[in-house]
């Protein structure tokens, strides 16, 4: 028998709670009172619903912290301005709003010490000019929702990514520019992937504009609104780690639902980030040093918060995220990987309400790789698996069938730059002898990439799939011809030198410039030194 829509398969919690039903219409807690909401074939009325709410949340709590408390932890809780993030807080208060006889137990003492509340404010992406700015910004309201908890209010803007203070050391002041390995005319005709290198250069100090444009820039780089999208995030949740740790919190808890942790799991293993899986999507993850992250609204569906919200009278932030869609330029690109899979699972879970649930349980069995934290990306900063570039040149094809390619020279043999193909030609095209310079040679110049640092290699396999969406001719390339239209931040910066063992920002920018260390120590010693010529004068007159 095929399966059919008009007959959802359902999973046996789900019959367990159409069984609990005594009367079709009734609550399935209380049996009492007519239901008012239905959830997963589940039927409740509006206190029962908001009771079972609460206790799915202490149950998710208490899976996180399964033994005594002894030192109780500092929060911090990511706000966006949804309805999943407005739950959180407000069920946080209610958790922590015990009788006093609780409190004052010994044997209860409080989970949690401190609770923090951060939010980005993403309104300087929208599609409006610079004076109403001001009246799209939502961290005021964000502001006012926190202190109505007496909860302590961090806010940043997105575009202060570009700002040396949100760096790990607070103080990295450089930026990092990309240049591709081939030129522009050879970008369309290779066989292969150009390798992208970096520069550093310093980042002087800029206004909130400047931060902005920079901002802009980048994101109009990315060909596809999938890109634009993912960078976006990653920069999103650099920030929220740089509040967290900044706060001296122990835990950063984000309000991902059910329904968005699953619509992640199918997006983020179609754009490529399996390996990062569990760390992205699990309700508890240690990945980031001294910053635990806890997800505990991960069995709750996006319909039963926006239903909390509004039998609770919680006000939520509209326009709170950043929409890129009018930064593409046709309609057909509107649709991005993380749209697409949330039209995928939304309208799945009409005719199958265990949609959502099934996916988060089958990724909950995957396991978060064993891997080290100073291998981590510069770029999202996640987990990096060995050998990824060399993997991904040899299972990409980036040369259409009829597209003729020059076949590959010898290993001994030497690319002079010379339009002579026989290697026992005795004179050049130039009719000059072959052991003098070559006119053909002259004309193409010698690249070297000595002053460049890598950057392809340093990726994860996520985020080198992503950067294929960069527009490449908008960069430079090594011979320095091109102007670079876009900068990656001080984080991204930062994290290049990081990996490749650089401490300071003199250091690696010295190693970007190929200047000589020796230099800048001449010069802060230049004082104490005596001039050549003095030398020679006492040499002069000694006997």
């Amino acid at each position: 028998m095929s399966c059919s829509v008009d007959e959802p398969t359902m999973t046996t919690a789900e019959k367990r709670a159409k069984d609990r039903a005594v009367h079709a219409g009734f609550c399935c807690k209380c049996k009492t009172e007519k239901s008012t909401i239905t959830i997963r074939y589940a039927e409740y009325c509006d206190p029962c619903f908001v009771f079972s709410l609460d206790s799915k949340f202490r149950t998710a709590l208490r899976n996180a912290r399964p033994h005594r408390v002894v030192n109780p932890e500092n929060l911090m809780l990511a706000f966006s301005g949804g309805s999943c993030s407005r739950s959180l807080i407000h069920l946080f208060n209610v958790f922590h709003s015990l009788p006093p006889e609780v409190v004052s137990n010994k044997m209860h003492p409080k989970v949690y010490n401190e609770i923090h509340v951060c939010h980005i404010d993403e309104s300087s992406l929208q599609e409006q000019d610079q004076e109403g700015l001001a009246e799209l910004s939502t961290m005021g309201k964000a502001r006012e929702i926190a202190e109505s908890y007496n909860y302590r209010f961090h806010g940043v803007h997105i575009e202060d990514i570009y700002d040396p203070e949100w760096s790990d050391s607070k103080c990295f002041s450089a930026v990092a520019t990309l240049v591709t390995s081939l030129p522009k005319d050879q970008l369309a005709i290779s066989g292969q992937a150009p390798d992208l290198l970096s520069h550093l250069a310093p980042l002087p100090a800029v206004s909130r504009q400047d931060r902005i444009t920079k901002l802009k820039a980048l994101l109009a780089a990315c060909t596809t609104l999938t890109c634009k999208e993912t960078i976006l995030s990653h920069f999103r949740s650099s920030l929220l780690f740089q509040l967290t740790k900044r706060a001296n919190c122990d835990v950063l808890v984000l309000g991902d639902s059910a329904t968005k942790v699953a619509i992640q799991i199918i997006g983020l293993t179609a754009i490529g980030r399996g390996f990062s899986l569990p760390l992205e999507t699990t309700a508890i993850s240690n990945w980031v040093p001294n910053c635990k992250v806890l997800r505990p609204l991960k069995d709750s569906l996006l319909k039963e918060l926006d239903i909390y919200c509004r039998l609770q009278n919680l006000q939520t932030i509209e326009g709170h995220s950043a929409d890129l869609a009018y930064t593409v330029q046709s309609k057909a690109e509107v649709k991005s990987i993380s749209r697409l899979t949330e039209e995928f699972i939304t309208g799945l879970d009409k005719d199958f309400p265990s949609t959502a649930a099934t996916v988060c349980r089958t990724a909950a069995k995957l396991t978060a790789p064993e891997v080290l934290y100073q291998d981590r990306c510069p770029l999202c900063h996640g987990p990096v698996q060995k050998g990824v570039k060399e993997w991904k040149n040899r299972i990409t094809v980036m040369t259409p069938p009829n597209a003729t390619v020059e076949p590959a020279k010898p290993a001994g043999q030497a690319d002079d730059g010379c339009c002579s193909s026989n290697d026992n030609s005795a004179t050049c095209c130039s009719s000059g002898p072959s052991n003098g310079p070559s006119a053909c040679s002259s004309t193409r110049q010698k690249v070297d990439d000595g002053d460049a640092l890598p950057f392809s290699s340093m990726l994860c396999y996520g985020c080198l799939t992503n950067l294929r969406d960069l527009d490449l001719k908008s960069m430079g390339n090594l011979s320095g011809a091109e102007e670079r239209s876009f900068e990656l931040p001080p984080l991204v910066a930062e994290g290049i030198a990081d990996r490749l063992g650089y401490k300071t920002v003199e250091e690696a920018l010295a190693q970007s410039t190929k200047a000589d260390p020796r230099e800048s120590l001449r010069a802060q010693i230049q004082e104490f030194l005596i001039d050549d010529d003095s030398d020679g004068d006492e040499e002069d007159g000694q006997p």
